[in-house]
């Protein structure tokens, strides 16, 4: 495999700034790669916008409910612990319960019409 030269001193690059051997302003500031600076949210960048495979089904699943006529009720589980001790109450806040989907178990809201 053949690389570009753009690509050669892209790769020495990070090894020159780890030696200490790249070129510094008075003030001690080096001059960065433009592609190495990110003007914008750097996990869009990097991976874009795409979304997990974990998440198709349920967006799958909100896609056909709203094309489903009627009114919407929402059934919601359980959302407490019971346990002896107060500290292991405040360790499982509602919000984190609400957020867990065990395998094969249905998700904390469900929607049907």
């Amino acid at each position: 495999m053949r690389t570009g030269l753009s690509e050669e001193k892209f790769s020495e690059w990070p090894i020159k700034f780890g030696n200490g051997e790249l070129p510094a302003s008075e003030n001690d500031e080096i001059d960065f790669p433009t592609g190495c600076i990110s003007d914008g949210n750097l996990a869009d960048e990097i991976f874009g916008r795409h979304i997990s495979l974990a998440d198709v089904p349920n967006l799958c699943d909100k896609q056909v409910l709203q094309r489903l006529p009627g009114i919407e009720k929402v059934y919601s589980s359980v959302d407490d612990i019971e346990c002896d001790d107060d500290e292991d109450i405040r360790n499982y806040p509602t919000e984190f319960l609400n957020s867990l989907t065990p395998s094969d178990m249905l998700p904390h809201h469900i929607c049907p019409p």
